[in-house]
C-alpha cells in the first residue's frame, strides 16, 4: 500500500470512527436508561441481543455492584487504626494509614458488608469509625461471545446488517478535523 493509500485509509477510518463513536455513546446511554427503566417497571436487568435475522449474539445486563467500604472520615479512621493496629501506621510529618492496609481493610469490610472488623489475632469485633458502605452506580455490561462477533462480521460483509438509529453515510458531519 502506498503512503497516499495509507493516508486515505487513516482519514476515512478516523472520520468513521468519530461518527460511530458519538453514536455509540448515545446508544450506550439509551441502553442503560432502558435497562434502568425495565428494572424499575418489571425487574428485568438482562436482555438477549439479536441480529435482525433473530439469531442471538449476546446479552446486555444492568450490573448493580454491591456497596463498597470507603473512608469517609479520614481523621476518625486514622485514630482507630492508631489505637488498634498501630503497626499499620507510618509516621512522618503526618500520620496516615499504610495504603496497603487501608486497601486490605476496606476490601474485608466490603466483603463483610459492614463497617465492623474482626481482629484476626484477638477475635475482637471493632466498629471502624470513619468508614461507611457506599452504594455504587449501576452500569451496563454487554457480552458478545466470539460466535456473536462472527455473526455480526458475517452480516456486515453480506450487507444485511441493519441498525435502527444509525445514521447513513450522507449524515456524517463534514469538515470535522480529527
Amino acid at each position: 500500500m502506498s503512503l497516499k493509500d495509507t493516508a486515505r485509509t487513516v482519514a476515512v477510518l478516523a472520520t468513521l470512527h468519530d461518527a460511530i463513536g458519538d453514536q455509540l455513546k448515545t446508544a450506550k446511554r439509551e441502553l442503560e436508561t432502558g435497562l434502568r427503566d425495565a428494572k424499575a417497571e418489571t425487574g428485568t436487568q438482562k436482555i438477549a441481543v439479536a441480529l435482525a435475522e433473530g439469531e442471538d449474539i449476546g446479552t446486555a445486563t444492568l450490573v448493580q455492584p454491591k456497596p463498597a467500604a470507603a473512608v469517609t472520615d479520614l481523621e476518625a479512621f486514622t485514630a482507630w487504626v492508631v489505637a488498634h493496629c498501630a503497626t499499620e501506621i507510618e509516621r512522618r510529618f503526618v500520620t496516615e494509614v499504610r495504603p496497603a492496609f487501608q486497601k486490605k481493610l476496606l476490601a474485608e469490610l466490603t466483603a463483610a458488608g459492614t463497617a465492623e472488623w474482626a481482629d484476626p489475632e484477638t477475635g475482637v469485633i471493632h466498629e471502624v469509625p470513619g468508614v461507611t458502605l457506599q452504594g455504587r452506580s449501576a452500569y451496563t455490561r454487554l457480552t458478545v461471545p466470539d460466535a456473536g462477533k462472527a455473526a455480526i462480521a458475517a452480516a456486515w460483509q453480506a450487507g444485511t446488517l441493519t441498525l435502527p438509529g444509525i445514521t447513513g453515510p450522507a449524515e456524517v458531519e463534514t469538515g470535522a478535523e480529527s
